[in-house]
């Protein structure tokens, strides 16, 4: 990936521009301008037009190459910090000073900097290789524009797979939310700053978006996310208003709620509480949608069970007695399997194969009791404290995982067999 022992990590003392608008109130539209006038105050030292060529090209010294990291790596940081300021949860620590975000915009960025068979860098030459030939002499603004652009969009990516590997469940609603609004003509979404936002579209503007949608495409669309409304639009939507709070919207969302409802059906009786409040914003965050159809349906089930708890019979007790006996059974194999093609083979060392044990048979018994389920990485990380999620993926990651699926795989089977 790069080379080891070449990661500076950068101090996270200084606020960004980001940090800036949001506490001191600077218009939105000054936000990206004066974050690039920044880092290009910074940058005048680092002459971009001399260091990305020789990076691309294959000409740089180790500490050329050390400096670039850094730099990538900072502005990838930079924006980490900017979700969080807007409401993202990024880090699994909530401790502000584990480093962990430091470590997260290096892993982000990492896949920049995978070599080919002729230790180039691929992803980096693909994308500024068309720029650099076409100028003899580039310039040290447009190169950073374009560097930024890159790095935060490979952040972007890397933070969407990092949550759905840690909150699959989280990440399945939100597709479903976007699948739904995709599919439904009176719902839409637009972006600012940094966060999504679903809303009802009005007569006017489905007619607007009909019309948009048949209109022939001339020169370049304007990029997802960048929000253009009507003064009508802007009074409709109510933007000026603040946010529902997110515990009155849940009281009378459930008023209207019904367990066999479409995605998009709970989204327009989401938006019908709203729609009908002058006091709020008539439009939602996707955040607040998922996060409220998640704990509905989790405090639906609850109750239910609550409300259909009897005493334990007899044949309650022997049934849970044979799935503890087919867990037992799962886990022999686990460890046979552990012994007999890792540990034998050297691939892995006897007391991590233990680890590796002792971690799946949490797992098991997190199903059994029905517990909320957490990540391997963060089961894996209660034997293993300093595990990182970058050393997870490189090191744990493709056997463990295996293994898991091994063992639910194998305790299916068995409870199939009790059924």
């Amino acid at each position: 990936m790069y080379p080891s022992g070449h990661m500076v990590c950068l101090k996270a003392g200084t606020l960004s521009i980001a940090f800036q608008i949001l506490l001191h109130g600077l218009p939105p539209t000054n936000h990206w301008e004066k974050f690039t006038q920044l880092e290009t105050q910074q940058m005048d030292s680092k002459k971009l037009s001399s260091l990305i060529p020789k990076i691309v090209h294959g000409g740089y010294t180790q500490g050329e190459l050390v400096e670039f990291i850094n730099l990538v790596q900072k502005i990838s940081l930079s924006y980490l910090k900017y979700q969080e300021v807007i409401g993202k949860h990024i880090r699994w620590e909530r401790r502000r000073k584990s480093g962990e975000l430091d470590d997260l915009a290096i892993d982000c960025v990492a896949g920049l900097f995978m070599r080919n068979d002729n230790n180039e860098f691929v992803q980096l030459r693909r994308y500024f290789g068309p720029y650099i030939e076409s100028n003899a002499a580039p310039n040290d603004v447009e190169l950073l524009i374009m560097l930024r652009r890159l790095v935060i969009k490979k952040t972007k990516q890397e933070l969407s797979r990092i949550f759905k590997e840690r909150d699959p469940e989280g990440a399945k609603i939100i597709r479903n939310i976007r699948v739904a609004v995709k599919n439904a003509t009176d719902l839409a979404t637009f972006r600012e700053m940094g966060r999504e936002y679903i809303y009802l579209r009005n007569g006017r503007m489905m007619r607007a978006a009909a019309h948009h949608e048949h209109a022939p495409v001339c020169g370049v669309e304007a990029p997802a996310g960048v929000a253009e409304f009507s003064h009508e639009e802007l009074n409709y939507l109510r933007k000026a208003k603040p946010t529902i709070p997110e515990k009155s919207l849940k009281q009378n969302y459930l008023e209207l709620y019904a367990p066999k409802d479409h995605v998009s059906t709970t989204i327009r009786k989401m938006l019908s509480v709203v729609g009908g409040d002058e006091r709020f914003q008539n439009f939602l965050p996707t955040d607040v949608v998922a996060r409220l159809i998640r704990h509905t349906n989790l405090e639906v089930v609850r109750n239910r069970l609550i409300a259909q708890i009897e005493d334990v019979s007899p044949l309650d007790y022997v049934r849970l007695k044979e799935i503890e006996r087919a867990k037992q059974k799962v886990l022999q194999r686990v460890r046979q399997k552990i012994q007999n093609q890792y540990v034998a083979s050297s691939k892995i060392a006897p007391e991590k194969g233990e680890i590796y044990y002792r971690t799946l048979a949490d797992v098991l018994e997190d199903i059994t009791h029905s517990k909320k389920i957490e990540s391997y990485f963060r089961h894996l990380r209660k034997y293993m404290p300093d595990l990182t999620q970058r050393r997870y993926r490189q090191e744990e990651r493709t056997i463990f995982e295996y293994l898991g699926k091994l063992t639910k795989k194998w305790f299916r089977e068995y409870l199939k067999d009790l059924l």
